[in-house]
């Protein structure tokens, strides 16, 4: 059975109009029909009940991740009364064929206006369900695909202390607007490893400018490693952090 990259291919070589944000050819008079449903998601933490820590770490996975073994490789972040929290993306699938390794997605270029109004109205749902209180230190940090993800959300109105922007790219919207972010966010951090093998260093660069400009307290981190998450980077920009109350 051919597929969706066979089908890709073919239509190119053979000149059929391509979809410009989906990149493959979609069927013509087909009638497109949204229907709201109820859902669960999963969310997954480490460390101290949120309820009862001192200071909250909220992170969000990057694409084809699953949030327990993301969290499991920054487990060094515990103690000190925190609570690690990673909320799961809405669409899981098999990250390698159909077995095995399951991973998760934010979303998807289809339906994107869709699926950004999903998720957000979920983070928004499962953080008030958590009653955190406002005296809590609270630090989101976005990976990879959840960059784009927690700086939505942020504009959405997530209120936070520190905000830690780790290896991935901010919304396309926010080149053309600035964001609405809360006045509570003191310093946002921006993580781009050396040997990133996905992010772009002029891309990290021309975000940190943006952000400054737009006024926010900003630095810029470029430690040695590849694309992943390393809470010795987080843990030195949380002690920093710390050590300045």
């Amino acid at each position: 059975m051919p597929s969706i990259r066979d089908d890709f291919v073919r239509n190119k070589l053979l000149g059929i109009p391509m979809d410009p944000k989906l990149k493959y050819p979609l069927p013509e008079n087909i009638s497109e029909h949204p229907i709201e449903i109820t859902k669960k998601a999963r969310w997954f933490h480490t460390g101290e009940n949120p309820s009862e820590a001192c200071e909250v770490i909220v992170v969000l996975h990057g694409y084809g991740q699953h949030p327990a073994y993301m969290l499991n490789g920054i487990r060094e972040l515990e103690g000190g009364g925190r609570s690690i929290c990673a909320p799961e993306g809405l669409s899981r699938f098999y990250v390698n064929g159909f077995d095995g390794k399951i991973g998760a997605s934010w979303m998807t270029s289809d339906d994107r206006a869709s699926e950004i109004h999903d998720h957000l109205s979920y983070l928004n749902k499962w953080w008030t369900s958590l009653n955190i209180e406002d005296s809590v230190s609270v630090t989101l940090i976005g990976f990879s695909q959840g960059v784009a993800t927690a700086a939505r959300w942020l504009n959405h109105g997530m209120k936070v202390d520190k905000v830690i922007f780790a290896s991935g790219t901010l919304p396309t919207e926010w080149n053309q607007e600035e964001p609405n972010l809360d006045k509570r966010i003191s310093e946002i951090h921006l993580i781009r490893p050396i040997d990133d093998e996905y992010g772009s260093l002029d891309v990290h660069e021309k975000e940190v400018d943006m952000l400054k400009q737009w006024g926010h307290n900003v630095t810029s981190h470029k430690p040695n490693g590849t694309h992943k998450l390393s809470a010795a980077v987080i843990n030195k920009i949380l002690r920093e952090k710390n050590q300045n109350l």
